[in-house]
């Protein structure tokens, strides 16, 4: 598992050689090895790179992102068939039963509306109470809409004044954490044999992430901390925030009592999807909480 983003914003030429990325950049060349890779970003349209290096890079699993014109991520590099027991994973994952989805569907609602309530807290603001009771209403499958009323008082504290759809520099950082992560979840989720389309609660034909977005839930609020405790809507969003954003992949959080990076935790949670299909049991899904980002 790697544990370095590297994040090109200017112009660039990218190859690899005896197991390492080559970076040149104006004249002057730097490297890393490959297994030390979590994460690629590629924000300059002035980037060229080889095929080789993209071969290596599925090869040894580091997700590959591409930007568009608004610096958010827009497209990624997964590896293919990288499971070894490919067949076997997707017939468990299209055979999933409705009740088994909607179970697990009702503990990432739940886990994901605390991390909510765990992330008002460190940010000092009021609603985790309400938050806290919220969560323990979410039944199978959500058919009471907690999730929706959780989301709405949870943003009403988060930026009073203020909606999801504003074009301000906190929600394009939003954004942009919420593209990063996504990346990360859709290639964990290949890696282990899965099809990043088929999910539990998300069924949109045109979504190619769609169990992506189902999992994605979970590490929302590690996005919302940052942003709302490093960005400002006073200043404009930067690369500097951008490369920061990607580098929270290597931040901390808790699965089962243990620590974490991120990028980590969304391997551990495509290993318990991974568990819960196998054994028909959405208990054993491997949730993440969010912790305290001083501690």
């Amino acid at each position: 598992m790697g544990w370095r983003s590297v994040f090109i914003a200017n112009p660039a030429r990218l190859s690899t050689g005896g197991g390492r990325l080559q970076v040149e950049q104006e004249g002057e060349a730097a490297s890393v090895p490959l297994e030390d890779l979590g994460a690629l970003v590629l924000e300059s349209p002035q980037v060229s790179l080889t095929v080789p290096l993209l071969r290596e890079l599925a090869e040894n699993r580091v997700p590959l992102f591409v930007c568009d014109r608004r610096h958010l991520p827009c497209g990624v590099l997964l590896p293919f068939h990288a499971h070894c027991r490919q067949e076997k994973v997707l017939r468990a994952q299209m055979g999933l039963s409705r009740p088994f989805a909607k179970n697990c569907w009702q503990r990432v609602v739940r886990r994901k509306i605390l991390n909510q309530a765990a992330c008002l807290r460190f940010l000092d603001l009021p609603g985790a109470e309400e938050l806290h009771a919220l969560a323990s209403q979410v039944r199978s499958g959500d058919p009471d809409q907690r999730e929706g009323v959780a989301a709405r008082l949870y943003f009403s504290r988060l930026m009073p004044g203020r909606t999801r759809d504003d074009p301000t520099s906190r929600n394009a950082a939003l954004d942009y954490g919420y593209s990063v992560l996504r990346g990360a979840l859709a290639r964990s989720l290949a890696a282990h044999g899965f099809l990043p389309a088929l999910g539990i609660q998300h069924h949109n034909e045109l979504n190619p992430f769609n169990l992506a977005d189902d999992l994605l839930e979970l590490f929302r609020p590690q996005v919302d901390l940052w942003v709302f405790r490093n960005v400002s809507d006073d200043d404009p969003f930067s690369p500097e925030h951008r490369a920061s954003l990607v580098g929270l992949l290597h931040r901390r959080m808790e699965i089962q009592g243990e620590r974490h990076t991120i990028l980590r935790g969304t391997e551990l949670c495509a290993e318990g999807f991974a568990a819960a299909c196998r054994e028909k049991n959405p208990d054993l899904l491997a949730l993440p909480a969010l912790i305290s980002p001083d501690g």
